[in-house]
């Protein structure tokens, strides 16, 4: 089963490329993409990209719906995340995670949330676009949840970009799909399970118009983006068409 064996290799693999040893190596986020390509097409899911990133430093906002988006993301993208501390403590994906420097932080308590703010600030001005799931939890994908709004502070600070991006999963007549959907009580087994026995999963990624992060406040930046997501899942939605740039099987 080669999505399996691709899984065991990223278990083993990206820990040791991102391991203190293997720091002065310049290409191991490459190295670390490419398998999490040859995962997630070995489950025969084919990732969609419309519109274009940014190529400033920027805070990706994304709609969440399973621990497979953080593969697609960072399959597709050179990019940091910032999550919960929930998903440090998810199985096989949460300990791949810790290890690649996603920074984890407790979402409920706003005080550490805050306190968090510095260390995205410093990826930010590292050069480095950040990814976050503003929800803070997973959803079906046809909308989102309210986005919190503590986050986009550090991106105001440092006068970065904020690009919403609207992501989304169908099966293999086109309609929209909660087959990947990760949540609630849901094992990483049983959504494991549901992928394999899916034919084909077409992934599309939207990247919506970016905003300057300083020429609003953040309640405001999560307004705008919550809008501009939900507003792109439902038009794809009632309607799938599954142009724009799609990756190449390697």
């Amino acid at each position: 089963m080669g999505s399996l064996f691709y899984l065991v290799l990223i278990i083993i693999v990206v820990p040791i490329l991102f391991s203190p040893v293997l720091r002065p190596c310049a290409k191991r986020r490459e190295i670390a993409s490419f398998l999490y390509r040859k995962f997630y097409q070995a489950l025969n899911v084919q990732l969609v990209i419309k519109g274009v990133p940014t190529d400033a430093p920027a805070l990706w906002v994304c709609n969440h719906i399973s621990w497979l988006d953080i593969l697609l993301l960072a399959g597709s993208h050179t990019v940091d995340f910032i999550a919960k501390v929930e998903v440090g403590k998810w199985p096989v994906i949460g300990a791949v995670v810790k290890k690649t420097g996603t920074i984890l932080i407790p979402r409920e308590n706003k005080f550490q949330t805050y306190r968090s703010l510095p260390k995205l600030q410093d990826r930010l001005r590292s050069g480095s676009s950040i990814i976050v799931f503003p929800e803070g939890t997973t959803t079906t994908g046809r909308s989102t949840l309210p986005f919190k709004p503590m986050l986009y502070q550090a991106a105001i600070r440092e006068k970065a970009m904020i690009q919403p991006i609207a992501l989304q999963y169908f099966d293999a007549e086109g309609e929209i799909t909660e087959a990947v959907a990760f949540v609630g009580d849901d094992s990483f087994v049983n959504s494991f399970k549901r992928l394999l026995n899916q034919p084909r999963i077409t992934a599309v990624m939207h990247f919506l118009p970016a905003l300057s992060a300083s020429d609003y406040h953040r309640k405001q930046l999560t307004v705008l983006n919550q809008k501009a997501i939900n507003n792109t899942l439902i038009l794809q939605t009632s309607k799938v068409v599954f142009t724009g740039i799609t990756l190449p099987q390697s």
